[in-house]
């Protein structure tokens, strides 16, 4: 134990003192700053104000009213040109050389027909604005139906107002009440800690592989390997290089609960006006979850730990790496996916299969878990057979990695590897 002890050490401190841990553990608080403090400095934001002609071509007072919703939406400053038909092409010709040496951003055509067949088209520079085109169809949908009830003899004004917008709130509920967590918190947060767990497992899973490869290279592991048994060099190194993420983790999660919890203050420090620290809900953490995430972290890092050590014996290049890790990646990346939709549907049945799959549940799990009341029996069934399966895989990685260190020139295929956990 001692000897895995200095092992584990060893890790832990020649990471921790590296300029890379530096600049990553600060970077982490600064990257969850932008996030914190952007949506709300973005919501006091209007964006630019897109220069934009209306071609009309004979619709009579739809240019006009399409003109003024635009006008009231703050994004758009809209000149009329009225043409006929038939100048329609040139007219167009014309305009798209005003886009093209940025005159104007665009124009919008619209003809007589439109109010029955009801399109229109847009040409500009600025198409890929979702934004700018949602303001964009919303005003000509509604000025066109408008004219529509005008035609037809009905006031528009009554069926504005019964069309008037209505504000439905949303409120999580869990087996202790009402929380009041908004439905875009919880999401927010389930997504921030798949996608964290996803990038930690991943990070020090390859930087296991590589210090495998590293010491396979320089030949120092023919040195260790005199004085240490295999297993217990695999498991120094998955130890002590998972410890420094953990102490990572620990503290961009201090940093990420002291930002929840002083919110307004950071806010208040980037002048951010008290409705726009409104407008954007940020989610509460529990006790619960936290317990759930680290445990998750700690096992799902051991699996794929575990896999990336043996890739890092089984090659002797960076090249062969690359190739090698592959499939392990792909794993975590199928996780990931999967994780989008369980934030949709944290109950649906693929959700829960992937949360009892032990190569995914690391990352589902506590997404389903941030996001909805997962019953305590699946949580002990996940954890179960998560628990089995990364006992079973350290046990096969250490066969495979107890020959792989040592051996050199051609790479294992998958066939030798399996016989070597099995002969070994």
């Amino acid at each position: 134990m001692r000897k895995v002890w200095a092992i584990i050490r060893r890790e832990f401190i020649e990471r921790v003192r590296s300029k890379w841990f530096l600049i990553s553990t600060i970077l982490g608080p600064i990257f969850m700053i932008a996030l914190g403090v952007l949506p709300s400095l973005l919501a006091t934001r209007t964006g630019r104000v897109n220069q934009i002609v209306l071609v009309d071509q004979g619709t009579g007072g739809l240019a006009a009213r399409v003109q003024a919703q635009l006008g009231r939406s703050g994004r758009f400053r809209v000149a009329i040109l009225e043409s006929d038909p038939e100048d329609g092409a040139a007219v167009a010709e014309s305009l798209t050389v005003a886009v093209r040496v940025e005159e104007i951003d665009g124009f919008l055509l619209l003809s007589a027909a439109i109010i029955e067949a009801g399109s229109a088209e847009y040409r500009g520079r600025n198409v890929s604005s979702l934004r700018d085109m949602a303001v964009l169809e919303s005003a000509v949908r509604q000025s066109v139906v408008i004219e529509r009830l005008n035609r037809r003899g009905i006031d528009p004004a009554v069926v504005q107002e019964a069309q008037a917008r209505i504000d439905l709130r949303t409120m999580r509920i869990t087996k202790r009440g009402a929380t009041g967590e908004s439905g875009e918190a919880t999401f927010i947060l389930g997504y921030a800690v798949g996608l964290v767990l996803y990038m930690v497992i991943l990070l020090y899973g390859i930087n296991v592989m590589r210090s495998v490869l590293e010491e396979k290279q320089t030949r120092i592991i023919e040195v260790l390997v005199s004085s240490l048994r295999p297993f217990q060099l695999m498991m120094g190194k998955v130890v002590g290089v998972g410890s420094v993420g953990l102490f990572q983790f620990s503290i961009w999660t201090l940093v990420g609960y002291l930002m929840l919890r002083y919110r307004q203050v950071i806010l208040g420090w980037f002048k951010v006006p008290a409705e726009a620290m409104n407008a954007v809900q940020m989610p509460s953490i529990s006790t619960e979850l936290m317990t759930m995430v680290i445990v998750y972290f700690l096992l799902g890092y051991l699996l794929y730990a575990a896999l990336f050590a043996v890739v890092g014996a089984s090659v002797n290049t960076d090249t062969e790496a690359q190739q090698a890790q592959q499939p392990v990646m792909m794993l975590l990346v199928a996780a990931l996916v999967v994780s989008f939709g369980a934030l949709g549907d944290p109950g649906g049945q693929l959700a829960v299969t992937a949360s009892l799959i032990p190569l995914s549940s690391p990352v589902i799990m506590p997404v389903r878990v941030a996001t909805s009341d997962v019953p305590s029996s699946q949580v002990a069934l996940s954890l179960a057979i998560l628990a089995g399966t990364v006992i079973v895989v350290i046990w096969g990685s250490a066969r495979v990695y107890r020959i792989g260190i040592l051996m050199y020139g051609k790479r294992p295929s998958m066939k030798e590897l399996w016989r070597w956990a099995r002969q070994s």
